[in-house]
């Protein structure tokens, strides 16, 4: 059975995973932009359904076959990214996966139902295509130099704990915290949230597969 995958807006991000799902087996894909110079390249580049439109607007996105489908919200705006990704959940999509720059609206998008936020700068269209496909949980990690790995998570069971409770294995570390749209750099003392991104580093697949089973594990009993 084909997958409907619906992306809204053509920029960067948008372009390069229209360029890896067009012609997929099993990928019946819908581009949606609103520049209608764009809607032509794509549409002679792709194998594709491109609508030239504005993707807050529900009839266009009833045009697109949003109902069952899994919609990717990647335009520039973050605001109409969040706008798009609860049009897209009260249609009745499958999956939504709202791209933002600035995770501000994270909680807002959570609370409407989008099934999961990206960061461009942490996640990539590959990450993106993992995720359609079943075939990644929802965080998402990209590779980095030497075989290292990079994760976005949110801290689950180890909300209220300080980073040197945790029990990270060796070969991990959280370099960085996304708190609130800002970037923290977390020390031993610092508590996690439970909006906060954690982004989790660790030297190979295998710690990043330990250091993840901490975020994901039921809190034990007591």
């Amino acid at each position: 059975m084909a997958v409907k995958v619906i992306i809204v807006g053509l920029g960067a991000l948008g372009r390069r995973l229209a360029e890896e799902l067009a012609g997929k087996k099993g990928v019946e894909l819908v581009l949606i932009d609103s520049d209608e110079t764009t809607c032509k390249e794509v549409a002679d580049r792709y194998d594709a359904l491109v609508l030239r439109g504005d993707g807050t607007d529900p009839r266009l996105l009833g045009e697109a076959g949003v109902q069952g489908a899994v919609l990717v919200a990647a335009t520039g705006s973050d605001p109409i990214n969040t706008v798009v990704g609860m049009l897209a959940k009260q249609a009745g999509a499958a999956r939504v996966i709202v791209v933002l720059d600035d995770l501000a609206l994270r909680t807002a998008c959570q609370t409407v139902g989008v099934d999961t936020v990206v960061s461009p700068v942490i996640s990539a269209a590959n990450e993106i295509q993992g995720y359609i496909f079943g075939e990644e949980s929802l965080d998402f990690s990209v590779a980095v130099a030497g075989g290292a790995r990079m994760a976005e998570l949110s801290p689950g069971p180890l909300v209220g704990k300080k980073l040197s409770e945790l029990g990270l294995p060796k070969g991990s570390v959280i370099p960085l915290i996304l708190r609130e749209g800002r970037a923290l750099v977390p020390t031993a003392d610092t508590a996690l949230a439970a909006e906060d991104v954690v982004i989790l580093l660790a030297e190979s697949d295998e710690k990043l597969a330990a250091a993840k089973k901490l975020f994901s594990a039921a809190p034990s009993g007591g």
